[in-house]
């Protein structure tokens, strides 16, 4: 169970102050902030609007941003799960399980290669992408999408209903500015899972991100199998300068971040998990992931040293 603390506002107040400079400076009209510690959100944050224009709804709780990239963290965890409850060995050609595409067109790329971002990124004419090479996959071995498994495995059971892969608007979904033209807009896709349509609460992003700290195991409840992570920790051992399952990996964090600013990071030794939302990204990405990161490291230990709240607010886990 994760609850939330009511204040502790002023412990990160310049985690706040650099982000609303980001909103600012990158031209987000939304900006959030979150922060798990020890199973407790210890801050929360809020700022702006779903857009810029009139009448724009203000940015709350079940506001939900569209993650971009930060979505293959949920896509190469699909795959993970898949291969390990139906014991698929990891280094299978992806040749030997795709029926439909030519051999010539995939190659010698396997599993691994797909969950170490290794090898192609688009095959054949179509220039399919990886994302949806992986949902192939975990078709074949398992009889369901991407999103029919994440929900089956991990969504329902934790009731985390503010993580969807969108089909139709609605009035929670937040614009972003990541069309060619630069005016607000929102992704309306498939449900099948590999395309850029998953959006999710500041929240929901900080129990998944809380989930794979805790890898899997919520209220005491081993939720997928323990040997997912085991997996991701020994393909990161195995080269950790590569992004795995969609984490990148860095000394003291692991992260993932999408092309709006959505973004999550995870601090194993301080037992705490980073939300900070945008709807507007910065060509200077690698300097922001590294700011954001390190100014909330620094809260953490600021943190760390003074004595928790004890008024807390128990939310859905």
């Amino acid at each position: 169970m994760v609850v939330a603390i009511q204040n502790g506002f002023e412990k990160f107040e310049r985690l706040y102050s650099y982000v609303k400079q980001a909103q600012t400076e990158f031209g987000s009209s939304a900006a959030s902030v979150v922060v798990i510690q020890d199973d407790k959100i210890v801050t929360e944050w809020y700022e702006g609007n779903h857009h810029f224009k009139k009448g724009a709804r203000k940015v709350a709780e079940d506001s939900l941003f569209n993650i971009y990239s930060t979505r293959k963290t949920y896509i190469c965890t699909a795959l993970a799960i898949a291969i390990v409850e139906n014991k698929v060995p990891i280094d299978t050609a992806v040749h030997e399980m795709i029926d439909n595409i030519p051999e010539d067109v995939l190659g010698e790329i396997t599993i691994r290669d797909l969950c170490m971002a290794t090898g192609a990124k688009f095959f054949g004419a179509s220039r399919m992408e990886r994302e949806e090479l992986q949902g192939k996959i975990i078709q074949k071995i398992t009889g369901s999408s991407i999103t029919q498994l994440i929900s089956e495995k991990i969504l329902k059971p934790l009731k985390w209903v503010n993580t969807e892969w969108v089909t139709t608007p609605k009035e929670n979904l937040v614009c972003d500015f990541q069309a060619a033209d630069g005016y607000a807009s929102v992704r309306i896709e498939s449900n099948d899972g590999h395309e850029r349509n998953l959006y999710t609460s500041s929240r929901d992003l900080a129990f998944w991100g809380n989930f794979h700290l805790k890898k899997g195991k919520i209220n005491g409840v081993q939720i997928i199998p323990r040997e997912v992570f085991d997996l991701m920790e020994g393909m990161r051992l195995q080269d950790p300068k590569r992004r795995i399952l969609g984490w990148y990996h860095q000394d003291d964090w692991y992260y993932a971040t999408g092309a709006a600013g959505c973004h999550c990071v995870v601090f194993p030794k301080h037992n705490a998990v980073g939300v900070r939302m945008l709807n507007h990204y910065t060509d200077h990405y690698q300097e922001d992931q590294l700011a954001f990161n390190s100014l909330l490291l620094d809260s953490l230990k600021d943190n760390r040293s003074e004595q928790i709240p004890s008024n807390r607010l128990e939310i859905r886990s």
